[in-house]
């Protein structure tokens, strides 16, 4: 078996192991209500996701090729964004712009790419939300972990990491109600955002990495207080 043609069986067992969590509630008496991890996840959520715009590259991986890919995401928060991608060969090549309407495409990619183009708008739309209702905290082995299931059925499942001034989100796993599995992995996170993500998909089967090549200093993610 060739490396491209072992994409596929390498992305789903990576999203069957990492996604596990997702199906599990996690323990319910882990963590107590005064404890220093509670009350950072309580800021974490409360801070929210702010700006995040900067220039990108890296690569996309889809329908068994793998692509250099570059762009630019403008992030005001995780339902308004634009994002632009081209890859090197120019396969693909879209911008859309997402808000609360929906996904709409200023650049509409070839006709065989417009599934994956909304995957990813959705990928990065899901990798920057944070519990907007009722959550859960607990304790697995030595991370905090938060799970969330939002108004549309979207079950969340973030671990976090603690660095030396800041929470860190480490793993986010999401499953759609129509069987849809995500997973991002955040690259280098920080109190003004992750240096990077990789994002893959299970409908269409996609394999996204970026990493910032030129941040907007300006328009940082909003830190915990």
């Amino acid at each position: 078996m060739n490396f491209k043609a072992a994409i596929p069986a390498a992305l789903s067992t990576i999203l069957l192991l990492m996604l596990a969590g997702c199906r599990n509630a996690p323990p319910s008496t882990a963590m107590k209500s005064d404890s220093p991890a509670l009350r950072a996840i309580k800021s974490w959520v409360a801070a929210g996701a702010g700006y995040y715009d900067g220039r990108f590259s890296g690569s996309l991986d889809y329908d068994n090729h793998a692509m250099p890919i570059c762009g630019q995401l403008h992030l005001i928060n995780a339902y308004r964004f634009t994002l632009a991608v081209q890859s090197a060969d120019g396969r693909c090549a879209f911008v859309l712009r997402r808000n609360w309407a929906g996904t709409h495409f200023l650049l509409s990619p070839s006709g065989s790419y417009v599934a994956l183009a909304r995957a990813i708008g959705e990928g990065v739309s899901l990798a920057f939300r944070r519990p907007e209702g009722p959550w859960r905290a607990a304790i697995k082995g030595s991370e905090p972990i938060v799970a969330y299931k939002d108004a549309n059925d979207n079950k969340f499942h973030w671990r976090l990491g603690f660095g030396s001034k800041h929470l860190l989100v480490t793993q986010l796993g999401v499953k759609t109600p129509s069987g849809c599995h995500y997973v991002v992995t955040y690259i280098d996170d920080a109190a003004e955002g992750p240096a990077g993500l990789s994002i893959s998909g299970t409908s269409p089967r996609y394999l996204l990495q970026l990493r910032l090549t030129d941040r907007n200093q300006a328009t940082a993610m909003a830190q915990i207080p």
